[in-house]
């Protein structure tokens, strides 16, 4: 029997970039569920039929934001969804310097540079402990662009259930296409934040580059994502429940 397949790319009207993270094969031979993990851009600019939607279309039942305090804007109509919010700030306590990207020249140097703090691998696991609840799915994480902190999430959840390296990072260019929308709306917002208007250009990127930079750091420094986990926290069991959650 031919198992279901859905649409990667869901539209809506004011939420950019949120995709379903199912549908990718594991080194296992096993299938990333649809449906039940997606990632995304904030979510706090949605309409009242994006609430339809995430309630009937997605029947969305948690929500992870790992976005910084600082960032975190009103819910809007997010209430109205009837999900679970979480706040896990990926690199709250990571960005301790003025300036941080322009010691770097590509996004791989500052991923590596993240997941080279203690903070943020606790950061990690914690969300990880919330995804692979199954009384949590459908969930969707997300950050402001989609692009960063939840493409990192992004890559050690599919690199934790052994889909191939090739695949997440074709998934973390996905992204690249929403940029100049996502753009567009920050140089239209009279209340978006300067330094979103004013940051170096290899930040707006999605390179396969800067995946694979991200990639082989973790390869080099733990082995694979799975140690990266386990280094920080991750116990086995763990591993085995995000299995169980999300693959079919």
């Amino acid at each position: 029997m031919t198992k279901q397949s859905y649409p990667r790319d869901i539209r809506f009207e004011a939420v950019f970039n949120f995709r379903d993270l199912g549908g990718y094969l594991t080194l296992g031979g096993q299938t990333v569920a649809w449906r039940r993990l997606f990632r995304s851009s904030e979510l706090h600019h949605m309409t009242s039929h994006d609430i339809i939607q995430l309630k009937e279309e997605i029947r969305l039942r948690s929500v992870i934001d790992l976005r910084s305090s600082k960032q975190l804007e009103p819910f809007g109509l997010l209430n109205e969804v009837g999900a679970e919010y979480y706040n896990i700030p990926l690199i709250e306590s990571v960005n301790d310097k003025e300036n941080i990207f322009q010691d770097f020249s590509n996004m791989g140097e500052v991923y590596s540079y993240y997941v080279s703090h203690e903070d943020f691998g606790r950061r990690v696991v914690e969300a990880l402990e919330i995804i692979a609840e199954p009384d949590n799915l459908p969930l969707v994480f997300h950050c402001s662009a989609g692009k960063d902190r939840t493409g990192l999430l992004t890559a050690i959840v599919l690199g934790i259930l052994g889909v191939t390296n090739e695949d997440i990072i074709e998934d973390y260019t996905l992204t690249a296409p929403y940029m100049k929308e996502l753009i567009n709306r920050w140089n239209n917002d009279s209340q978006a934040p300067e330094d979103l208007k004013n940051v170096p250009e290899y930040l707006l990127e999605a390179s396969p580059e800067s995946m694979t930079f991200f990639l082989s750091t973790l390869k080099r420094e733990y082995g694979s994502v799975r140690g990266y986990v386990e280094a920080h926290g991750g116990e086995v069991s763990l591993i085995h429940r995000l299995e169980t959650a999300l693959l079919s």
